[in-house]
Formats: C-alpha cells, sequence, structure tokens
C-alpha cells in the first residue's frame, strides 16, 4: 500500500520458509489475539513478548478520548498477510507484525488491545469524519502508506517502510516485467490502496481519492489495463492462483509471504524501482494527547529493542523505520 518514493525492497521470506522463521512465527502467533479488557490504572501489565516492565500512571485514559474505557479499539484489515491477518486456527485472533505491535502498543498504554477487522478503504474516513469521541475506532495499524492525500484527514506515526511488487504464476508466462506488460491485461489489486491507484493512473485515469500524488505515468492509456480490484488482499492473490489475472500488485512482504505459501505456483514479476516509503499508525488530528501517547510508547519500543525484536519474529527487520514515531 505504498507511493512511489525511495529504494527498491529485498525479500523477507524466500521461496519457502526456514526453520528458524517457521519457529519465530510460531512464537509471535502464540501472542496472537483480540484482547478486550484493560487494567486498571496503576496496574503493571504483563506479556510474555514484553522486554520492559510497565507501571501504569503515565497516561491519562481520560484525556485520550476512547472509543471503550481500557481498551485500545484498533481498526485493522486483517487480510493482508503478514503484516496482519487472522489466524488459522481461530479467525477471531489476530496474527502479523503489525497486530503484534499494535498489542505491545496498548501494553505500554495500559490498555487492552480490542482489535477489529475492517474493510481497508473505509478505515480512514470513519476514522476522521464523526465528532471526536463518536468514532467507531482509536486508530489503526494497517499498512497504510504514509501520503499527502491521507494526511489531509488524518495524523500518521511512522512506524515501518516497504515498497511494492508484482506476483505472477512460477515463470512468469506473461513475461511481466515493467508497468507497461500490464497493458490490455488483467492485473489485480486491493480496493482503498496506492497500488489501485497507480494502476488507474497507467490507465490515464484519476479517480481514486489516494491518487494523488501517485508517479505513474499514464503508460496503458490506449491500451488499458483490466483491473480487477477487491475489498480482501487473499481475494486479489487468488486471482493470479487460479489464472484470472496476469498479475497482482501489492506491497513487497505480501508478496514474498505470499510465494512462501504457495511454492511451484507463483513467483515475482517485478519490484516497482524507487518504491520504498513510509507507512503509518492513522489517528485523528484533533486528538493529540492520544497521538502523543503512541509517539512515547513507540520511541520507547525502539529505545529497549522490543520494536527490533517483534520485527525479528517475523523474519521483517528490513522493514524498520529508522526513525520511529518521528
Amino acid at each position: 500500500m505504498l507511493s512511489q518514493l525511495g529504494q527498491p525492497r529485498h525479500r523477507v521470506w524466500g521461496g519457502a520458509l526456514g526453520l528458524a522463521a517457521l519457529l519465530a512465527l510460531m512464537l509471535s502467533a502464540c501472542g496472537g489475539g483480540a484482547g478486550t479488557t484493560g487494567p486498571a490504572q496503576g496496574t503493571p501489565v504483563a506479556n510474555a513478548n514484553a522486554t520492559s516492565t510497565v507501571t501504569c500512571g503515565q497516561f491519562q485514559q481520560s484525556q485520550m478520548h476512547l472509543v471503550s474505557p481500557n481498551e485500545l479499539t484498533i481498526a485493522s484489515d486483517t487480510t493482508y498477510a503478514p503484516a496482519e491477518f487472522n489466524d488459522a486456527t481461530n479467525p477471531t485472533l489476530f496474527d502479523g507484525y503489525d497486530m503484534d505491535l499494535a498489542r505491545e502498543i496498548a501494553r505500554r498504554l495500559c490498555l487492552g488491545p480490542n482489535i477489529v477487522q475492517v474493510g481497508f478503504s473505509s478505515i480512514i474516513p470513519n476514522i476522521s469524519g464523526p465528532a471526536l469521541g463518536q468514532q467507531p475506532w482509536d486508530l489503526s495499524i494497517s499498512s497504510f502508506t504514509i501520503n499527502a492525500s491521507r494526511t489531509k484527514s488524518v495524523d500518521m506515526i511512522p512506524y515501518l517502510q516497504a515498497g511494492e511488487s508484482t506476483l505472477v504464476q512460477t515463470g512468469n508466462p506473461q513475461n511481466i516485467k515493467t508497468f507497461a506488460d500490464f497493458c490490455g491485461k488483467p492485473v489485480s489489486a486491493q480496493n482503498g490502496t496506492i497500488e489501485l491507484a497507480e494502476l488507474q493512473a497507467a490507465n490515464g485515469q484519476n479517480i481514486s481519492p489516494d491518487s494523488q500524488g501517485v508517479a505513474q505515468q499514464p503508460v496503458c492509456k490506449s491500451h488499458q489495463i483490466q483491473i480487477l480490484s477487491f475489498d480482501s488482499e487473499e481475494d486479489v492473490i487468488n486471482q493470479v492462483l487460479t489464472g484470472r489475472a496476469v498479475a497482482s500488485y501489492q506491497d513487497q512482504p505480501v508478496t514474498d509471504y505470499y510465494i512462501s505459501l504457495n511454492p511451484g505456483k507463483v513467483d515475482h514479476g517485478f519490484t516497482t524501482t524507487g518504491s520504498v516509503a513510509p507507512e503509518g499508525i492513522v489517528v485523528r488530528k484533533d486528538n493529540a494527547y492520544l497521538e502523543n501517547a503512541l509517539r512515547t510508547v513507540m520511541r520507547s519500543m525502539q529505545a529497549d529493542g522490543t520494536y527490533n525484536r517483534i520485527l525479528k519474529a517475523w523474519a521483517a527487520t528490513d522493514l524498520a523505520y529508522p526513525t520511529p514515531a518521528s
């Protein structure tokens, strides 16, 4: 869910998960889930993955304008593995490096993490639209690329960085090597993403709210891409697996993850040159106390090593943002 900035990414998963990475995933998943009850103020919060002790009282709930007392309500489109996805054994639980970061943020705020599964394109309008205190969620962690269009309506706290790439069938039978190779062909992407906006821009369109600032040239204006868009990233990937699309377009970690899940079926097409960009935690512009609290705990997570350790558990250390919450 990116924009055209930065340098190409390296793979973080490879063709198949190694034993060490798999064990790390299993350990990380053990902490998964959507908590529903937060601790009383002044009560230390335990976490098996924590590297520091938290003593509550530093932050005042009454000033955070929370949706529910003692909870941090977090919206996420949990179809975007390995960042956020439903646990295979219990769909009410959520796994991924974004989810582990979200739970640790809530722990340091002395709140229970209430992760809510939400369609990606609805998140920013529903966080920013209602009056303060009437929004359905306190924040969102869902692989949102920071761009000028989004920051018109919400604030975004940088916490990761990632690039864009394409997924194709094994052997790349359609020889998809550049954006121009999409012309006239079916290509899939998730609704509300920068990738979808770039496909639209390649067709000469400018109809997506996120299309402002997209640098993609209209290389397919006279022979347009057959864009297949879906709310779920799983549906996006399935178009390639079933042969309905010649490629899908998404963040590099997502491409790598689905290659690891489908060995011998899918492969890399191309990585968008200069596509690395920061991703941000989405918060309201008029809830400064909560935003400052989030920035404080993110900086503490980096300082004590918890931030890097969570990413390492998902073999995703190269996604680390140099100065989270800057």
